[in-house]
């Protein structure tokens, strides 16, 4: 953790009340420190955050067993301290369901994210090659999304499906009209796009299908999603399989799919046509799923959006991973190939970040069944 996260006593709440166990509470953090590395400030600074979040670690107890062994693999001893000590929480099981089912989907996701900030990175993820084929809805979701780490890759395939497009942020630099109006922002965006591809190493491909309103949808109205998703999906998988022209000898690549975070009615069509043919598709790849960003950087829009999608792929039991973004410039640098989509080149790292309750550097996430 950096040292300005654990050197701001003056704004650190009081987490050494009766409410959180007191002195036990000193004695937990330093256990946690030996087992992790984190300082017991760090600790009591990261459990106090969590506290803000409606008392994450007050409910440990009724959290899913896959949270718990998400959450317990690095730290086994909360789940002792916690077990049946209401005293020490000041809540007992009664307070704890009172929470309601939306605050204990925000606080599985928080013990998902303290997970993934401790935990290594899997090494199967880490496997790059000429192969791995990243799906992105629309031009700019793969910079946005995983720019930094495809730029530490810099190898693969960017295939970018809704590559038929009108939307500018700035409207009046367009001067075309009509059908030559979309031409226009089409080619203007795919160029964006190649611009983006050679800069990070990827071999890009179009899907060349319309995006929602061109489709006459409304972009975050999925009400028709599964109509649309049965209308494409035939042709959305021939166009991923086509993208795929070799199969290496050796390990299966990896395909990237975005979760869908932010309820695009685009994104949800790709991510329900690959959990649809997900047998198929990992007889050829290892599938992870990633943030969509900007929409994760938006804490409650990435809580509703990974409930939704943890409903939709409850049955693979994925696992998130945390990729810092290292350089914040550099990924910036490559958010400005896309300045047809921003009024203002944008100067923060914070939309292209997932929002966290917790400490976290500037990072990008994927979900997966690989191993750690």
């Amino acid at each position: 953790m950096p040292a300005e996260e654990q050197g701001r006593s003056a704004e650190r709440p009081r987490v050494g009340s009766k409410t959180t166990g007191g002195c036990a509470l000193t004695l937990h953090c330093s256990r946690l420190s030996r087992q992790t590395g984190w300082t017991p400030l760090a600790w009591r600074q990261a459990i106090a955050a969590s506290l803000r979040q409606s008392a994450f670690l007050m409910v440990l107890p009724k959290i899913s067993l896959q949270d718990k062994d998400l959450v317990c693999r690095r730290m086994p001893s909360t789940l002792d301290f916690f077990k049946g000590r209401a005293d020490r929480t000041g809540m007992n099981c009664n307070a704890i369901a009172s929470l309601g089912p939306k605050a204990l989907q925000g606080l599985s996701l928080t013990a998902q994210d303290f997970a993934s900030r401790w935990r290594a990175a899997p090494a199967g993820l880490a496997e790059a090659s000429t192969h791995d084929l990243y799906l992105a809805p629309h031009c700019d979701d793969i910079c946005f999304s995983l720019g930094a780490f495809v730029l530490r890759r810099r190898k693969g395939i960017l295939l970018t499906l809704f590559s038929q497009c009108g939307y500018v942020a700035q409207p009046a630099a367009v001067a075309a009209h009509d059908d030559e109006r979309v031409a226009a922002i089409s080619s203007l965006r795919q160029r964006e796009d190649l611009a983006f591809a050679e800069q990070v190493g990827l071999r890009l491909r179009f899907g060349g299908f319309d995006e929602a309103p061109l489709r006459g949808h409304a972009p975050f109205d999925i009400t028709e999603v599964e109509d649309d998703a049965r209308q494409l999906d035939e042709a959305v998988v021939a166009a991923i399989f086509a993208a795929a022209t070799e199969q290496p000898k050796d390990r299966r690549p990896w395909l990237f799919c975005p979760m869908a975070i932010g309820g695009h009615i685009d994104h949800m069509v790709v991510l329900k046509i690959v959990l649809r043919h997900y047998n198929a598709l990992r007889a050829r790849w290892r599938i992870a799923f990633y943030e969509d960003l900007h929409y994760a950087s938006v804490r409650r829009t990435r809580a509703a959006g990974l409930a939704r999608f943890q409903g939709l792929a409850a049955q693979l039991k994925l696992r998130r991973s945390l990729w810092p973004i290292g350089a914040a410039a550099d990924k910036l640098a490559l958010v400005a190939l896309y300045p047809s989509q921003f009024a203002e080149p944008p100067s923060s790292i914070k939309p292209f970040t997932p929002a966290q309750g917790i400490p976290a550097p500037a990072h990008e996430a994927l979900w997966s069944t690989e191993p750690a």
